[in-house]
């Protein structure tokens, strides 16, 4: 190879090195992206808003429904529509904080014969599967424990996304209050109480947190 030639292909070398640079940005901005969208979108987990959640429930004694709610319980919740196998929900409920209305009633509700929180102060459910049943709809399966008793459980919810980015769960289920030891003694006699207790629970989620 002349002097000329040796001289002049470096710069070749370099021309086309320059060209390959200038080709890979653009393949090079797209792949950061890409990995980078995933964990801007799931990094954070949600936040459970309680003032605009609720969990309420109904008991019939002797025919007559008398209605409740839970004032103080939390909620960490992963829905993932696109993996519903990741999905997890545990929601704790605080059962001092049950109210009726009636004061009477309430004593009655948190006693040893009913929800005992002298030595359960807590309630808590914990989903072991989630699936998908149709577009925003789920079925939980999990354990729930109450009165120091866990019991399997199942039920169904949908999860629906607003558009300020808040996400709404809704699911409700009966309650077999037997399973639990939930009312026992004088309660049990006859039909002064529903042996099923209906439960509605309303969760909403705060917009994803962006990193």
């Amino acid at each position: 190879m002349s002097i000329l030639a040796r001289a002049a292909y470096p710069a070749r070398v370099a021309v086309r090195t320059r060209a390959d640079e200038v080709a890979m940005k653009p393949a090079l901005l797209l792949s950061a992206c890409l990995a980078l969208a995933p964990a801007a979108t799931w990094a954070a987990p949600r936040t459970l808003l309680p003032d605009e959640s609720a969990i309420e429930f109904s008991v019939k004694e002797m025919g007559v429904a008398v209605s409740g709610r839970f004032k103080r319980f939390d909620a960490a919740i992963d829905i993932d529509a696109a993996r519903p196998e990741k999905s997890s929900a545990t929601v704790r409920v605080d059962v001092g904080s049950l109210t009726t209305g009636n004061d009477e009633a309430d004593a009655i509700a948190v006693d040893a014969d009913w929800l005992d929180k002298a030595h359960a102060r807590t309630a808590m459910f914990r989903s072991t599967n989630i699936r998908v049943l149709a577009a925003g709809r789920y079925e939980a399966k999990g354990l729930l424990s109450i009165r120091n008793t866990e019991r399997d459980i199942a039920f169904q919810f949908s999860s629906v996304d607003q558009p300020d980015g808040k996400t709404i769960i809704n699911g409700e289920f009966a309650l077999a209050r037997s399973r639990f030891g939930i009312g026992g003694g004088v309660w049990n006699q006859g039909d002064v109480i529903a042996d099923a207790i209906p439960v509605k629970v309303r969760l909403v989620l705060a917009p994803v947190a962006r990193r």
